[in-house]
């Protein structure tokens, strides 16, 4: 592992610390809507995710009730999927 990589490493996990305890006090919300996460992701890239069973859709109530992601898994498969160390 290189000086470079190891830098990039520990400044992701700090960044990941903040963004949860910020989450913790409610300060900034966790979840996107299936809308959202398809303009932002790509609709074929959060569906393939899906059924991979690598992230997990939430409802709140039933039927028509709106599909909802974790904002942080998503961003960190992208980045996965970035790095090629997820196919």
């Amino acid at each position: 592992m290189t000086l470079l990589e190891e830098k990039e490493i520990r400044i992701e996990s700090a960044e990941l610390g903040a963004e949860h305890v910020l989450k913790r006090l409610g300060i900034v919300r966790d979840t996107i809507s299936q809308r959202e996460a398809y303009a932002q992701f790509g609709e074929a890239m959060v569906r393939s995710w899906v059924n991979r069973q690598l992230i997990t859709p939430t409802k709140v109530g039933e039927r028509n009730s709106k599909v909802s992601y974790s904002y942080s898994e998503l961003r960190l498969l992208k980045k996965l999927t970035g790095n090629r160390k997820l196919r």
